[in-house]
């Protein structure tokens, strides 16, 4: 029988929709959020390796962000300005199942919601883990104005203005191809390229299965390239300074190539004795890579023996 089961949700009068995982204990949830591009499917293999780790003690809630996976939320590029509305919808979404024991997770983008999570709810989370969180020294220190300006003009602004492996990705999500003929043949595009270089099959059928609709006999992406190409370019502006704040034992994994946490930030977090870092041998996506080793040390920090 699937352990994991994908479920709708009504945030805010728009339909979200979201995996579940039952555990035993019906008063320990776990809250997953996924990276940008991605879907909470993608990482169903992990979760299933976590649940054994954590003797299916843990329920897991892992939702579709808006604009990804199989969520109907709107999604229009020109209306994201900032990740607020990331941070929002993940709040209204962990009302609803908040327990009296909480933990949070994110990886990527995700591991940025996830701590805005923390610092929100703070007496509600037991611990957070924060997997190679997208935390650059802009997002403390830099803020743009904002203007009503075009999407494409925005994003061509903003790779001008700072050449980094931000706007690489900005330029890299705008080109990707969305529209196929098959799932067949999304796998075989991607298999053992950029960012699926080293994944586990298992991992690239969970993110195709999760992040694609079907519509006049063809397969399209659920996330869209100008969606996925403007949060990447808003990470600018999505501002961290409540981060060193936080008073919630943290987790933070960062990968020991490609990672989007920088020793800048890494540096100034040290001060707060909450967090612990470990730098993970490997790309920005060990947990797909690495899903064994990870999830072996997520639940030690979890259960408490680290």
């Amino acid at each position: 029988m699937e352990l994991i089961k994908r479920k709708e949700i009504k945030i805010s009068n728009e339909i979200f929709s979201y995996l579940h995982l039952e555990g035993k204990a019906k008063d320990k949830n776990l809250f997953f959020f996924h990276a940008t591009g991605f879907n909470a499917e993608t990482y169903t293999p992990f979760f299933s390796k976590l649940n054994e780790f954590l003797d299916n003690e843990y329920s897991i809630f892992a939702l579709d962000q808006r604009g990804h996976g199989l969520s109907e939320a709107s999604a229009l590029s020109s209306d994201l300005t900032s990740w607020k509305s990331y941070f929002s919808d993940a709040n209204n979404f962990l009302n609803n199942f908040i327990s009296s024991e909480n933990i949070v997770m994110g990886h990527s983008m995700g591991g940025v919601v996830a701590s805005k999570l923390v610092f929100d709810f703070k007496e509600n989370i037991k611990k957070s883990i924060l997997l190679d969180p997208v935390l650059q020294p802009e997002s403390l220190r830099f803020q743009m104005p904002f203007f009503n300006i075009s999407n494409k003009f925005f994003i061509s602004l903003l790779s001008m203005f700072k050449q980094n492996r931000a706007s690489e990705m900005i330029n890299n999500a705008k080109k990707r191809r969305y529209v196929f003929l098959n799932q067949e043949e999304i796998f075989k595009h991607y298999s053992g390229r950029g960012a699926f270089k080293y994944w586990p099959d298992e991992f690239l059928k969970a993110y195709i299965k999760g992040g694609t609709i079907e519509k006049n006999n063809q397969i399209y992406l659920s996330c869209l390239p100008e969606w996925e190409a403007k949060t990447f370019a808003v990470s600018y502006v999505a501002s961290t300074n409540f981060i060193p704040k936080i008073m919630t034992p943290t987790y933070v994994p960062f990968a020991s190539s490609g990672s989007t946490f920088s020793g800048e930030v890494r540096n100034k977090l040290k001060k707060n004795s909450k967090f612990i870092f470990e730098e993970i041998d490997g790309s920005h996506f060990f947990p797909m890579e690495k899903k064994d080793l990870i999830c072996n040390k997520i639940s030690r920090f979890i259960k408490g023996n680290e």
